[in-house]
C-alpha cells in the first residue's frame, strides 16, 4: 500500500504519518529526512546537496526525484510526508511511479480551519527530552512534561508570523495539487481538527476499505 499525506501547517501530518507507518508497516518518507540521510554519506552528490543547503538554496526536483526513486524502487509500501509540494512535483512523481510500475492507493488530505491551526501553533510546547507535545493555553498550566519531568520549551518557529508565512506558501504552492489528485480519483479528505486519536480512527476506516 502506498500513500501520500497532504496537509497545511499544524494539521498533524507528522503525527499521522508516524501512526500510519507503524500500524501498516510502511516506509515513512519525508524529503527532509532523505536530504539529511544523503548528506551524511560523503558521496559527491551529498557534498553538492550539503553545499546548496548551507547556502539556503532549494534542491532541484531532479535531485529530489532521484533520491526518491532509490528509496521506493524496492519498497513494499510507503507513505510520503510533505511531498509532492507543487503541481510540477506531482506530475513528475506520477511519471516516476509509472516507470517503476507502482501506484498511489490513497492521497489523504488532512483538512483544518486556519484559525484552529494557528491556535495549535501558538499554544504548542514540546519536551526537549522525549519530544512529547503539549497544548498550553493558560498561564496557570504547568510547563512540565508529564512523561519525564523535564521543563517544556517553545520552538522558535512556533509563532503566528512564521505560521502565516508557511500557510501562504502552502496555499500558493501545495493546495493546487488537491484538485490534481481529486481528478485522478484517489483523494480522501479527513477532518484533522479533532484529536489525533480520532483523526487516526478516520484514516483507519478509509484504509480498511482498500
Amino acid at each position: 500500500m502506498n500513500i501520500i499525506l497532504i496537509a497545511p501547517p499544524a494539521a498533524g501530518k507528522g503525527t499521522q504519518s508516524e501512526l500510519i507507518s507503524k500500524k501498516y508497516n510502511l516506509n515513512h518518507i519525508s524529503t527532509g529526512d532523505l536530504l539529511r540521510e544523503v548528506t551524511s554519506t560523503g558521496s559527491d552528490m551529498s557534498k553538492e546537496i550539503k553545499e546548496l543547503m548551507d547556502q539556503g538554496k532549494l534542491i532541484s526536483d531532479d535531485i529530489i526525484l532521484n533520491l526518491i526513486e532509490e528509496k521506493i524502487k524496492d519498497s513494499d509500501g510507503f507513505i510520503f510526508d510533505g511531498f509532492p509540494r507543487n503541481i510540477s512535483q506531482a506530475e513528475c512523481f506520477n511519471e516516476l511511479l509509472d516507470k517503476l510500475g507502482k501506484k498511489i492507493d490513497y492521497v489523504i488530505y488532512l483538512t483544518i480551519d486556519k484559525d484552529i491551526a494557528l491556535s495549535r501553533i501558538t499554544s504548542r510546547y514540546v519536551c526537549p527530552n522525549c519530544n512529547s507535545v503539549y497544548s498550553i493555553k493558560s498561564d496557570n498550566d504547568e510547563l512540565i512534561c508529564k512523561n519525564c519531568g523535564q521543563e517544556l520549551v517553545k520552538r522558535k518557529d512556533d509563532n503566528a508570523e512564521t505560521f502565516l508565512a508557511r500557510y501562504d506558501v502552502y496555499m500558493n504552492e501545495t493546495y493546487p495539487i488537491i484538485d490534481y489528485y481529486k481528478n485522478l480519483g484517489n483523494l480522501v479528505e479527513i477532518d484533522s481538527s479533532k484529536t489525533p486519536e480520532e483523526v487516526f480512527e478516520s484514516i483507519e476506516r478509509v484504509i480498511g476499505e482498500l
